[in-house]
């Protein structure tokens, strides 16, 4: 009886020996069921009432984007990787008014995008292969700041739409994030949580949450309506110590108000009042026209919008007049010394070439003459509120020398100094106000 019991001992022993073997055997790998999230961010549902409306309405406050590179995998031949983040920021792209461009400074990327391993300095460590794959950060839809994609360089990246993990699949998740969406319920959605399998798309789920922050590829967003009279924020579920609705955690990291203050901005609304009716907490009047936010929801006037009926306020006249004073010194001093980044602060996109190439123009017609500054004169004919975020001035400028030299390279005698009228069109486009067109005028129409 025993010898029998060692027998089949003995047999058992060498099945599992042999099938040991065979496992190890790289043409036979095991298999592993490898769980997957695509980051740390809590699951749909999980936040304050205030906190998750925030997070879904969390925005840029502008619709060009830019991106650098900090690096790249090696897990992927080439530039490969690059080739597909650009792939995922198009997924967003087709369903919205936003443009993604990538910047050869870091300076002025809007996103910074790369890859490490364990800690690497964002307080967010990673965690090695499998389960959390990469992370990125929200934007503040109040004051427009850099924001990170980071991918764990540990996971076993792919190019593929059969195989794990698929770098464009988790590309297009993250840079969800980082457009302000927060995690969905929804299975079928590209932004839930969990990662399982390649999705190269986004869903109906997700193209309903980008355009209700950006809208339709073909027109902005809404507008959103002031609060009523005595609104109030629901209460936060977490710590709130000025209980105005919004976490501790929620107005350090997102918001960016005090959250020992409930009005940051002093404009009379609490901030969570102000975040649950995607107002702005840390600007007290909004559309610049000289009232309170606070004022203006207690007398039932627009807080997003100047009243036309009142008029340009001072305010309003002497921070243009600052602005255009500044911008037009930058102007100056970048064609002087053709460097088109001196001017990047206050020229939206590729208007200083633009530009530019109008003043060589004028120069060439001596309406004007700019490459050695005797003395500049301006004046503000008028000032056009179009919207909260854009402004058209009529100015009339006189930029004059007693030699200039044309783009040929001649030097040419200045006959008398001309009044140069002009329409600028000034926008905040995010962080700040930037002059985005110039348009020049042969006659002095409103000039005198």
């Amino acid at each position: 009886m025993y010898y029998l019991f060692f027998k089949h001992l003995l047999t058992i022993l060498l099945i599992l020996l042999v099938t040991s073997l065979a496992c190890s055997s790289p043409t036979a790998p095991p298999r592993i069921d490898t769980t997957y999230r695509y980051d740390s961010l809590p699951d749909a549902g999980d936040e304050s009432e205030t906190a998750a409306k925030f997070s879904a309405i969390s925005k840029w406050g502008k619709t060009s984007i830019t991106y650098y590179f900090i690096n790249g995998t090696g897990k992927i031949n080439g530039d490969t990787e690059r080739e597909l983040i650009r792939a995922a920021f198009g997924l967003w792209a087709n369903e919205t008014p936003l443009t993604f461009t990538e910047v050869s400074d870091p300076a002025q990327a809007d996103i910074l995008i790369g890859w490490a391993e364990g800690e690497h300095g964002d307080g967010d460590s990673f965690d090695g292969p499998g389960d959390v794959l990469a992370h990125a950060s929200y934007p503040n839809p109040y004051q427009d700041r850099q924001v990170f994609l980071h991918f764990d360089d540990a996971e076993r990246w792919t190019n593929s739409e059969t195989q794990n993990v698929d770098l464009l699949t988790v590309a297009a998740h993250e840079i969800g994030h980082n457009l302000g969406l927060d995690h969905s319920s929804d299975p079928n959605a590209l932004m839930y949580p969990s990662y399982s399998e390649p999705h190269r798309f986004i869903s109906d789920d997700d193209i309903a949450g980008v355009q209700s922050l950006y809208g339709l590829a073909a027109q902005p967003a809404e507008s959103p309506e002031a609060p009523p009279q005595g609104a109030t924020a629901p209460p936060s579920e977490n710590t709130d110590s000025d209980n105005d609705g919004i976490s501790d955690e929620d107005e350090i990291l997102l918001t960016g108000t005090d959250p020992n203050n409930k009005d940051s901005d002093g404009d009379g609304l609490s901030d969570g009042v102000e975040v649950t009716y995607r107002m702005n907490p840390l600007d007290p009047d909004m559309d610049h026209d000289g009232i309170s936010d606070g004022q203006e929801v207690s007398q039932g006037s627009d807080p997003f919008f100047p009243e036309q009926e009142t008029g340009v306020s001072p305010e309003l006249n002497d921070e243009v007049n600052q602005f255009l004073t500044q911008a037009i010194q930058l102007q100056i001093q970048a064609y002087r010394e053709g460097n088109s980044n001196i001017a990047s602060s206050v020229m939206a996109g590729d208007i200083f070439n633009v530009l530019e190439s109008e003043i060589a123009s004028l120069n060439q017609q001596g309406l004007v003459q700019i490459s050695d500054i005797d003395f500049y004169e301006s004046y503000i004919n008028n000032i056009r509120v179009i919207n909260n975020t854009t402004l058209e001035v009529d100015t009339c400028e006189v930029w004059s020398t007693n030699i200039y030299q044309r783009s040929d390279g001649s030097l040419v005698q200045s006959i008398q100094p001309r009044l140069l009228p002009q329409t600028i069109t000034i926008q905040n486009i995010g962080q700040g106000w930037f002059i985005t067109q110039v348009n020049f005028f042969d006659a002095p129409s409103f000039c005198s």
